[in-house]
């Protein structure tokens, strides 16, 4: 049954956040919950914001950065982004407000719009961050776009894949211990349990063996053996290791 939210008008057809090399073909997908008195859960997330002492908030996020921040140059914390909003502000606020040193990193959009591409130019030049943008082979993100979209009606699925995957691994590659994404999906009606804490679940980016992995719907060992993809074509869209992340 569709519901719309009384209060934002948004649908119950919303998916909620779920592991991306994780999406199966068969998999049940949890949509944004609406209660009883017809109010969202992205809704009712926004009440509690009027209820957080957000100096006391500040003040934890300070004495964070005080244990991260570097005085030699080098950077000390990640920001991904591909020049949105959000991941736009929280860089700033670090870099000039906390005296921060953040590496930007991108994945790229399959398709950027004309504005889109402006707007990560402006954060880059304007906004005056080092950035390290990385590009997949593109023979190999059209097949997975492709099939992502076959099999679980899902063009976003690639591009959601680099956003969550790429930042832990270029962190464990500069020994960067602590990221700050932009974006809070509980913002956007995933179950409020999900913002009990403000670190992101590992599940989200964390695989113990690659060989359980999807991408596109497809087993990775299968795209191996059936699509002729080499493994090193499919490393960029897998998440981080569960023991490398556990050992940094």
């Amino acid at each position: 049954e569709v519901k719309f939210c009384n209060r934002c008008l948004m649908s119950n057809q919303r998916p909620s956040s779920y592991p991306e090399f994780k999406h199966r073909p068969d998999r049940q997908v949890r949509s944004m919950n609406i209660g009883d008195d017809g109010v969202c859960d992205a809704c009712r997330f926004a009440e509690r914001k009027n209820v957080i002492d957000w100096q006391e908030r500040e003040e934890n996020l300070l004495e964070l950065l005080a244990k991260h921040r570097k005085t030699d140059g080098s950077y000390d914390c990640v920001v991904p982004g591909s020049g949105g909003k959000d991941s736009a502000y929280a860089a700033h606020l670090l870099k000039y407000k906390y005296d921060m040193h953040p590496l930007t990193i991108t994945w790229p959009p399959t398709l950027y719009t004309d504005y889109g591409y402006q707007n990560y130019k402006n954060w880059l030049e304007i906004g005056g961050f080092d950035n390290i943008t990385f590009k997949p082979s593109g023979k190999t993100h059209k097949l997975l776009t492709r099939l992502s979209i076959l099999n679980l009606l899902h063009p976003f699925q690639t591009f959601i894949l680099g956003q969550k995957n790429l930042a832990p691994k270029i962190a464990l590659n500069y020994d960067i211990p602590l990221i700050f994404y932009g974006e809070n999906e509980a913002e956007y009606g995933n179950p409020i349990a999900d913002n009990a804490s403000s670190l992101r679940d590992k599940s989200f980016f964390a695989i113990n063996d690659l060989n359980d992995a999807y991408l596109g719907g497809v087993a990775v060992p299968e795209l191996v053996s059936d699509y002729n993809v080499p493994m090193s074509d499919l490393m960029p869209y897998m998440p981080a290791s569960s023991a490398d992340l556990e050992a940094s």
